[in-house]
């Protein structure tokens, strides 16, 4: 009788796992684009959110290149610093000295980046109107409050795959 049961199941399993990754599949491939598929351009955004004349546009468009530049510099060393304490600590003795002044190195640059995140916002709020500073300072805080959110979700994400 067990075996009978057994046999069921396994067909039962087999199916159950066949619908999942079906479903999976399904949703993967079929989910609607946001936009057609194409990200939102910032610069259209920002023009539109906070009513920028041409000449804004233009301004807030090169000082967003700029940000982004020195930003995506800083995230790089950062990206090497962490290969290079991960190295440190998966030798065949580990350096924990040099891993934890790694670290710091690490946490230097991040304050770095939200340095530079503060210039760049100050930069774009001097090419503000009153009005602008006032809207520029939601867009502002809903982004950070995005990413702070998605760094939450991605933390998360790590704790689930590492139990």
């Amino acid at each position: 009788m067990s075996l009978t049961n057994n046999k069921y199941t396994k067909w039962i399993i087999g199916a159950l796992v066949l619908l999942n990754l079906i479903l999976l599949s399904v949703l993967f491939f079929l989910r609607p684009r946001e936009g057609g598929g194409e990200r939102p351009n910032p610069n259209d955004f920002l023009k539109k959110e906070l009513n920028l004349s041409d000449d804004q546009a233009v301004k807030f468009k090169e000082l967003r290149k700029a940000h982004f530049q020195k930003s995506r510099e800083e995230w790089k060393a950062i990206r090497d610093l962490k290969n290079e304490m991960l190295d440190a600590v998966s030798a065949e003795s580990p350096d924990t000295l040099k891993a934890n002044m790694i670290a710091d190195q690490i946490g230097i640059k991040e304050a770095n980046r939200e340095k530079l995140l503060v210039q760049h916002y100050l930069e774009l709020q001097a090419e503000c109107t009153i009005e602008q500073r006032q809207k520029l300072e939601r867009v502002f805080k809903k982004a950070m409050s995005r990413r702070k959110f998605q760094k939450g979700k991605r933390s998360k994400k790590k704790k689930k795959e590492a139990q």
